[in-house]
């Protein structure tokens, strides 16, 4: 899932280039929330992070700059963000389908 908003930034452009056209028809489950015309689902507070297993959350850390700073393991009920993903997907499209768009 990659949360997005128009227009792209360079780094995006090349993760979709170089990562995603490659990954989803090898079978990889990539889906894009653009939020340009829509309001943001989610709570403001929620911001980047990975999710294991449904039961491991790991939040994601950065500078005003957009630079990682750190991953901090998060040791709290995992279930607001099984919710989160859950809402994120449901209003998804998968990656192939989005740049086709484009």
């Amino acid at each position: 899932m990659h949360v997005v908003r128009r227009p792209l930034s360079d780094y995006l452009r090349f993760e979709f280039e170089r990562y995603y056209q490659h990954q989803a028809p090898a079978g990889e489950d990539i889906h894009i929330l653009d939020l340009t015309d829509r309001p943001n689902l989610l709570p403001d507070h929620v911001g980047d992070y990975w999710m294991f297993d449904r039961s491991t959350v790991v939040l994601m850390r950065y500078e005003p700059d957009g630079r990682q700073i750190c991953r901090e393991l998060y040791e709290g009920d995992p279930a607001p963000f099984i919710e989160y993903q859950r809402l994120a997907v449901a209003a998804s499209v998968p990656f192939l389908e989005y740049v086709k768009s484009e």
